[in-house]
């Protein structure tokens, strides 16, 4: 049974989802973009953006149905209890592989930029630890830090976006439309999951106060993310031009150090996105984190999510060393987007909203 106070409001959903999303995607977004569109990269944000607004309304009509079911519950009432459980296992392994990938990234990132000469696994450890600890706590608590954390995130990311406006030419953002329908088309799979992370929506649904909301909140929190992300693409665009942008491996980090600050009164204006980007990975590691836990609880039935959390641990630090290097992690990546991740964001909603329009027993449980 749920406790009545594992609950949270229709504001704590729509931060849950803008700080699962803001990860690792807003360092590496402009260079991936440049590299698909060239240009027309910001364009190629707002259509994907757009794209994932549409799956978010699936997601939320399914979940609205069946509010208190939960996901795998929704899968059995749905498809059948036997293949209902078959349908969520690649979800559970899209969660944790997902994870492992974001650990992994975040371990060689600040090994790069901060701490050169510490192993990668006494980076990857420390980050997994305390993120365990708060995914164990439930949903409750972890909104509550992330709605906590939240107004420092905003400010600081204004702040360093108005920075990063200084020695900056919006002519490099010539020519407008410069590419073909099949061009966007190629690339709409590589902007699509710079997104990733609003999957949270298949799992949370038992545990809004007003599932009925969640719809619009979600759909105005990948807004702002579409609205963040056109910024800095169109940012490191004029201040480095698409050719030298799709050469960063973290454009926007690079951006802001290559920004001037006013008055000099911070040497390094880099480690504020430095120190600032740690919790964002970190908020999206939890996130995702609990949401595989909830998976595998309802899978086999058990009533505890938090166990799953703590027997998750060894698993997530032995996949995120797979590689030697971070491009090996890339590549990895990719495969996990183009297979658990096309099948968890778009083809399992989509088969579960259409069977949902034909299936009403079990509505409203």
């Amino acid at each position: 049974m749920m406790n009545s106070n594992d609950k949270i409001s229709s504001y704590q959903l729509g931060v849950l989802v803008y700080l699962t999303v803001l990860g690792v995607g807003i360092l590496t977004l402009p260079a991936s973009m440049a590299k698909e569109v060239e240009n027309d990269g910001w364009i190629l944000a707002i259509i994907a953006g757009i794209l994932c607004i549409g799956i978010v309304y699936i997601m939320c009509k399914v979940g609205e149905k069946y509010p208190q079911n939960g996901f795998v519950g929704t899968l059995k009432i749905l498809f059948g209890k036997f293949l209902g459980v078959i349908l969520a296992l690649p979800v559970f392994f899209y969660f944790l592989l997902f994870t492992s990938l974001e650990t992994r990234i975040f371990g060689e990132t600040v090994k790069l930029f901060l701490l050169s000469r510490t192993p990668l696994e006494f980076i990857i450890i420390p980050i997994l630890v305390v993120s365990v600890f708060l995914a164990r706590l439930g949903i409750e608590p972890i909104v509550r830090f992330f709605e906590a954390v939240t107004p420092a995130i905003l400010f600081v990311l204004f702040f360093l976006i108005l920075i990063a406006i200084t020695n900056t030419d919006f002519s490099n953002l010539k020519p407008v439309l410069s590419h073909d329908l099949l061009s966007f088309v190629k690339g709409v799979k590589s902007a699509l999951f710079a997104y990733a992370g609003f999957e949270v929506l298949l799992i949370v649904f038992p545990f809004i106060k007003e599932p009925n909301k969640a719809c619009k909140v979600s759909r105005n929190a990948i807004f702002l993310l579409i609205l963040a992300y056109v910024i800095v693409i169109i940012e490191s665009y004029a201040k480095f031009g698409v050719k030298l942008t799709q050469t960063f491996m973290y454009p926007t980090l690079s951006m802001i150090k290559a920004s001037d600050v006013p008055g000099a009164f911070i040497e390094r204006i880099e480690g504020v996105l430095e120190a600032l980007w740690v919790l964002f990975v970190y908020t999206t590691i939890v996130s995702l984190l609990y949401s595989l836990s909830i998976v595998a609880k309802d899978i086999i039935g058990h009533i505890e999510a938090k166990h799953f959390v703590a027997i998750a641990l060894p698993f997530l630090y032995l996949t995120s060393l797979i590689g030697d290097s971070i491009i090996d992690m890339m590549q990895y990546g990719d495969l996990i987007t183009s297979t658990l991740g096309l099948y968890t964001i778009f083809i399992l909603p989509i088969a579960m909203f259409i069977v949902s329009r034909f299936k009403k027993a079990g509505a409203k449980q």
